[in-house]
């Protein structure tokens, strides 16, 4: 140890003596007196211990003496059976420097001892070695005591496991937990002990539970009782909850201290239960809403409970002694309720629907059992009677019937009710009740027009008042359906009632349809105008099943649409042979994707100031190996009736954004256009999201590419629509609104969006003459774009005269057969290097 500054003056000769002389004293004492066994060992290479110092009591507890033991390795001197767990503790206590403790039990010739053993490393005087300190104290005496102690509690525990409880002893200094057999197998332990954390109580009390136990401990440890009693649930290994009686009594130390609980518990899980199912069914009789009445064999009530008198309106005095009669009197016919009564009898147990009244003369729907309760000879002892109250149900029931199978806006039949009574309609001719009937299925024109631009509450209303007029040109016996949407169907069954003195029942209803369609609806101040398409079927002419009359009748209405609208037409197995080239042409178009027999074409898109090519749109070309080139007027509308337009419209972006990569990739200035379908802007999803992923692989300059959309697409409405638009502006596409001047030509759509380009519809530079209508309207439209800084695209210029008019006009490109067809990729490449655009290097 350091000397503080200043040390004093060194101790006198005589005052250091004095100090020897009383160490050594207080040696001598503690080597003669103390009663613990004091040893201390040499530690050697490599790993040996050898005794250099044990004291008095070594001797007095092992009977070997200190002269026997000093300069001796320990092997030579603690037993065998006890040798490896020696060294194993004075390797932890030299690899720790710290001091170990362990239980030994040795014998020597004093006999079997048990010691607590302490072993603490100190360095060597000189600094070269190491020691170690032990000291052994004798609880032999202890140990014994606790075997025998032991032995008192195995037979307490096998005498309340032959009482069927199990028993457990809780050692409070080690919060150890043993349990005997019967406790493990009450509830699954794998082990016969524990450790008591109250981290691990919540995993074994349940949460109900949880602050009994919880107060009942403490209550223990405080000293506030020694003896407890309680019944709660454990988790079982399994997982199940078992309830169990626990008893017990502390056993505390000298100090008062708890020092162990002793206890017994047993498994009362089949009485709770019994206990709990017998609460229940009085609180089911008590509190259910069902009305619940107990009657002796004759059928008198003897109970009643609060729900019996909250369904019916008798209360208890009024009732009881009474039978089923007072409420059930006349109704139901034929019995019903007796018949309850002798099923029950009969079988034990019978239900129904039946209907009773109630106390102030209302009827009530009911769905009632009745139990018959027999005594042990087989006699009915009671009758157990339950009843609920179905009567909003049953109107409820009515109610979902009349919404599943009635239109909720028009109040029409709907498709499904319209189906079972088309069906009916063809059992009945089959079994000659009526002859042939007829189906007329209608469409009402441009009401889609007025859904969009007036809002779908007129559209509704407009709906509304066309039901009106279809039920007003027909009879109560035929039915009008609303189907879907603008569609109606009339069914007309026993025509031969209608007039006979016409020969032209059909005609003369179609007509009476067609002419109240036609007349002006006025609707919310606004006076608007449609009309009705008739498609016309016989039964069992035309179709000798439901699903075939009624697509025939759908073909027909098409056919007069394609007519003209506004009148009727027959089906014709004609129509059927076009709608089954169309499911072909369907087909092959399906097969065409993967025999790869479609084409990308370019059509070149001119600078009208100078002639310059600065522009291509692509196109999508069908070349069918039979019938040639097929146009694609005919195949795009079926591509998107099909769903085949999402594959087409995905391989026609990647292989025209392949084709701009490698055109600007060679130094070409070039923008390419892309028609998309309004089917994949706003439905696209997936095939969406891939062309998107594609076109960032590119990495094409901003705007390289456009993307032409129709006011159609716009015309939806759709959330989806909004965010597929901004989506391409953000993904770095130019957006042009093609066909402009077709539609309703909103200028909210200009002000919603960020279109780049405009496109005139062709249908306005046809036939342009100096000083006429469509040149006016084409002037007005450049200058309105070019206000809202667009640029304007011409499409259809077939001459030199509509294309100098539409430059004098502003227009900023052209389009058309005048300037040059769509041609194929590697021509429009030729065509390129033809028109001196050479690449750049």
């Amino acid at each position: 140890m350091t000397s503080p500054p200043h040390d004093p003056a060194p101790a006198t000769p005589t005052a250091s003596a004095l100090g020897e002389a009383i160490e050594s004293s207080v040696f001598s004492f503690l080597q003669h007196r103390i009663r613990d066994v004091i040893f201390v060992l040499e530690v050697t290479p490599p790993e040996r211990y050898r005794f250099i110092y044990v004291n008095a009591a070594f001797e007095a507890t092992t009977g070997i003496p200190p002269s026997a033991v000093v300069g001796k390795w320990v092997e030579e001197v603690i037993p065998p059976e006890s040798i490896a767990l020696v060294r194993m503790n004075y390797r932890r206590a030299l690899d720790s420097g710290a001091s170990v403790h362990w239980d030994e039990i040795s014998e020597y010739p004093t006999g079997r001892k048990v010691g607590e053993v302490t072993v603490t490393p100190v360095p060597a005087a000189d600094g070269k070695g190491s020691m170690l300190i032990g000291t052994v104290h004798d609880v032999t005496e202890r140990h014994q005591a606790q075997a025998r102690l032991g032995e008192l509690e195995e037979r307490s525990r096998l005498a309340l496991e032959a009482a069927g409880a199990g028993s457990f002893d809780w050692h409070a200094a080690d919060n150890l937990v043993f349990v005997s057999e019967k406790c493990r197998q009450l509830l699954g332990f794998a082990s016969d002990s524990y450790d008591l954390d109250t981290l691990k109580l919540p995993r074994l009390v349940h949460p109900d539970e949880l602050p009994l136990a919880l107060s009942t401990l403490a209550g223990l440890r405080a000293g506030a009782t020694d003896t407890f009693s309680l019944e709660l649930r454990m988790r079982h290994l399994y997982g199940h909850w078992i309830w169990l009686r626990c008893q017990g009594r502390a056993m505390r130390g000298a100090d008062g201290r708890l020092a162990r609980v002793f206890g017994a518990c047993s498994d009362i899980t089949r009485a709770k239960e019994a206990e709990e199912a017998m609460e229940r069914a009085s609180l089911v009789f008590a509190h259910s809403s069902d009305a619940i009445a107990i009657s002796d064999s004759a059928g008198r009530i003897i109970m009643i409970n609060p729900g019996f008198t909250r369904m019916r309106g008798y209360e208890r005095d009024e009732i009881i002694g009474q039978t089923g009669e007072v409420y059930d009197a006349g109704m139901e016919r034929e019995g019903r309720h007796e018949a309850l009564r002798l099923q029950a009898l009969q079988t034990g147990h019978a239900q129904g629907e039946v209907w009773s009244r109630h106390k102030d003369g209302h009827p009530i729907a009911e769905q009632r059992s009745l139990t018959a309760v027999r005594v042990a000879d087989g006699a009915v002892r009671h009758y157990i009677e339950i009843a609920s109250d179905i009567t909003k149900a049953k109107k409820d029931e009515e109610l979902l019937w009349r919404q599943a199978n009635y239109d909720s806006l028009t109040g029409l039949p709907n498709r499904h009710l319209f189906l079972d009574r088309l069906r009916q309609a063809i059992r009945n001719t089959h079994r000659g009740e009526h002859p042939a009937f007829s189906l007329l299925y209608i469409d009402l024109d441009q009401f889609k027009e007025v859904n969009d631009t007036l809002g779908h509450p007129v559209g509704d209303q407009l709906l509304k008042e066309a039901a009106q007029r279809l039920l007003r040109c027909t009879r109560e016996t035929d039915t009008v359906s609303r189907i879907g949407g603008d569609e109606f169907t009339v069914l007309l069954v026993d025509l031969d009632s209608l007039d006979n003195e016409d020969p032209h029942v059909i005609e003369r209803v179609a007509h009476d349809i067609i002419r109240a369609m036609s007349e002006p609806f006025l609707i919310e101040g606004e006076t608007l105008h449609v009309s009705a398409s008739i498609g016309v079927t016989h039964f069992p002419a035309d179709g000798g099943d439901a699903d075939s009359l009624l697509k025939h009748a759908d073909q027909a209405m098409y056919a007069a649409k394609h007519l003209g609208r506004n009148r009727f037409a027959y089906f014709s197995p004609a129509m059927q042979a076009r709608a089954q080239e169309r499911r072909r042409t369907s087909e092959e178009l399906r097969q065409a994707i993967a025999r790869e027999e479609l084409q990308v074409h370019y059509q070149p898109i001119v600078e009208l100031a100078t002639g310059r090519i600065v522009k291509a749109e692509a196109l999508v070309r069908w070349r069918h190996p039979e019938r040639g080139w097929v146009s694609p007027v005919e195949f795009i509308p079926l591509a998107e009736e099909t769903g085949l337009i999402f594959d087409i419209g995905e391989w026609v972006f990647r292989t025209a954004v392949t084709d701009a990569a490698r055109w600007l990739g060679e130094g070409r200035e070039i923008q390419v256009s892309i028609n998309v379908s309004p089917l994949q802007i706003a439905k696209g999803g997936t095939s969406f999201a891939r062309c998107m992923d594609f076109l960032a692989s590119q990495r094409l300059p901003r705007h390289a590419i456009v993307v032409e959309v129709t006011e159609g697409t716009l015309l939806q409405h759709d959330r989806n629509v909004e965010e597929r638009l901004r989506e391409l502006e953000e993904y770095g596409l130019a957006l042009a609104l093609d066909d402009f001047g077709t539609g309703y030509s909103s200028l909210s759509y200009l002000q919603q969006y960020r279109f780049e380009f405009l496109k005139i519809d062709r249908a306005f530079v046809g036939n342009m003459q100096t000083g006429s209508r469509q040149l006016a309207l084409c002037r007005t439209i450049i200058a309105m774009a070019h206000t809202l800084d667009m640029r304007v695209i011409s499409e259809g210029i077939a001459d030199e005269q509509a294309a100098e008019l539409l430059r004098n006009a502003g227009c900023d490109y052209g389009q058309g057969f005048y300037f040059h067809q769509p041609m194929p990729a590697a021509s429009f490449e030729a065509l390129l290097r033809a028109r001196d655009l050479p690449a750049r290097h």
